[in-house]
């Protein structure tokens, strides 16, 4: 059967919504590991930062905190995809800005700083993820699909966590073709897109700044053109870029893919894990509200429980 729901031109609000999660925890907070989603059902990229020393299969991703050669920043798992890096704008093609760390016995790698480390996530962090000490942003060249969804966990800063779309790799400042999903860790929990200009979209997602790690994930849609936010699997919000601020949104490009996030004053450490890509799952069933928006046209949708 169908339902139908009216949703303000800009921004649908989720009531109640599940993707039935496959969310692991963790004494530091939850996770979701490469191929473990219940968001993506078919993986075409994805990495869980797994160091050699944990039986990696990439010999150059040691536990030092120091950016490695181009070697180290292989992507794991292609899925039969050709083979591709990660890569950040200040580093340079083929390099991320990042390095290896472990929250295992000894926690090889790690170094502490604000946020304070706050444990393992229960999702493979015992085993190796990134680390960076400032901002940080990495992706990989994609344009597989028109319908994607791009996942990855990360320890929640103050200020925010950003997926992006767009023509550039591995920075959200790729013009007005980018499409960067800002998701605010100043206690708000808003929602806000960027391509140069930063545009608050009105959604809070109830996430609080917790300093944990939690999973974020966005499906990006460039012939519907919307967006659908989701953390930890719970999808908190939809945007129709058609509509959202005159469509300045509307026309990204899907060749690059990344993630990253920028921290708030007084800190200095970035934690990343399981970045992953592919194609999403059907919508899932929710109960929806009306944003309390005023003036504005009303946009009839469809679907199905």
């Amino acid at each position: 059967m169908t339902a139908r729901y009216l949703s303000t031109t800009l921004v649908s609000i989720l009531c109640a919504s599940s993707a039935h999660a496959v969310v692991l925890t963790g004494a530091g907070g939850q996770g979701v590991t490469v191929g473990g989603s219940s968001l993506i059902s078919t993986v075409d990229y994805g990495d869980t930062f797994r160091g050699a020393a944990d039986g990696g299969s990439n010999a150059a991703r040691v536990y030092v905190a120091a950016v490695q050669g181009p070697p180290a920043y292989v992507v794991e798992n292609t899925f039969g995809h050709p083979s591709t890096s990660f890569t950040s704008q200040s580093t340079g093609a083929g390099i991320g800005e990042f390095s290896f760390a472990a929250d295992g016995p000894g926690t090889p790698g790690l170094v502490g700083g604000s946020p304070t480390y706050p444990g393992t996530s229960g999702a493979g962090s015992a085993t190796g993820f990134t680390q960076t000490g400032g901002n940080v942003d990495y992706g990989i060249p994609y344009g597989l699909r028109t319908r994607y969804t791009v996942q990855f966990d990360a320890v929640m800063s103050s200020d925010r966590m950003d997926i992006t779309s767009g023509p550039t790799a591995g920075t959200i400042f790729g013009g007005p073709n980018s499409l960067s999903i800002f998701i605010r860790g100043d206690g708000t929990g808003g929602v806000s897109l960027f391509n140069g200009v930063d545009t608050p979209t009105g959604l809070n997602t109830g996430l609080a700044n917790d300093g944990k790690w939690h999973n974020f994930a966005a499906t990006f849609d460039t012939i519907a053109k919307t967006v659908d936010v989701y953390i930890d699997e719970s999808l908190r919000g939809s945007v129709n870029l058609n509509t959202f601020a005159g469509g300045a949104y509307a026309n990204f490009s899907n060749a690059n893919v990344g993630v990253g996030l920028g921290l708030g004053g007084g800190q200095n450490r970035s934690w990343t894990d399981n970045f992953q890509v592919g194609a999403p799952i059907p919508e899932p069933s929710a109960a929806l509200l009306v944003a309390g928006f005023t003036g504005l046209g009303l946009l009839r949708r469809r679907r199905v429980f």
